[in-house]
């Protein structure tokens, strides 16, 4: 990272954050803390096993609105212990291994990819999800183990096997930072990194409120899955290849 925004990420960490109110809304940054905020979402660093306790806790905060996670988790107050237990798991188990999860340095964006050898991280064999088992039970309580179940069957069932991809398994910004371009900054510059590869890239997006993002970026629906008929929608949305 260089000298210039060290200093940018040295000051966003001293200053306090002052809050904003527009039209209602609360806004916890200043134009200044803003824009050093995207600078540093618009160069992240490579994070590492170190990160994971960081990166749990913007991406529960960041997914906490999520539809399909408030569906599939714990309801009501156990849903944030669940959501970042659920996190915490993705990071280490899944994804870590394969030196894809991007951040700002000043810990207000996140963009996790698995790169085509690290697709098979996705699928859970029987073996393995009886070990996971009481891990489950901690997400999503006895009731709704079934959806998580059908959850995980739907995305796997809907996945494009081929061409070989990369996948971006989450992307995002803390509520604080929301509506400030963040998210795009940080999927920009990831983008980079995949579009080095000549390879395309594929999301599973869960909130409509992203389409519009993903869709500037070059992605674009290709699929609309519930896991099950009571269940919000997925989008599996993809993006070719860069042309060289």
């Amino acid at each position: 990272m260089g000298a210039w925004l060290k200093r940018c990420v040295q000051r966003i960490q001293s200053r306090p954050l002052r809050v904003h109110r527009t039209h209602g809304q609360m806004h916890h940054m200043d134009h200044e803390q803003a824009a050093l905020a995207r600078a540093s979402a618009a160069a992240p660093v490579k994070a590492t096993r170190a990160d994971i306790a960081r990166l749990t806790t913007l991406l529960a905060d960041a997914f906490k609105d999520d539809p399909c996670l408030q569906w599939t988790f714990r309801a009501g107050a156990a849903f944030p212990k669940a959501l970042a237990r659920y996190f915490d798991f993705a990071l280490s188990q899944q994804c870590a291994q394969y030196d894809a999860m991007f951040m700002g340095a000043d810990g207000n964006a996140a963009a996790i990819w698995l790169p085509p050898s690290g697709l098979a991280a996705l699928s859970v064999p029987p073996s393995r999800m009886l070990f996971m088992l009481p891990r489950l039970i901690a997400m999503t309580g006895f009731s709704r183990m079934g959806r998580a179940i059908a959850t995980g069957d739907a995305m796997e069932k809907h996945h494009p096997p081929e061409p070989p991809h990369w996948y971006l398994f989450f992307i995002g910004v803390p509520s604080h930072a929301r509506g400030l371009g963040l998210g795009s900054a940080i999927l920009e510059a990831s983008l980079k990194h995949v579009d080095a590869t000549r390879m395309p890239a594929y999301l599973d997006n869960s909130n409509p409120k992203n389409t519009r993002l993903y869709e500037r970026h070059g992605f674009r629906v290709v699929s609309e899955f519930r896991a099950r008929k009571d269940a919000p929608p997925f989008w599996g949305m993809w993006r070719d290849a860069a042309k060289t």
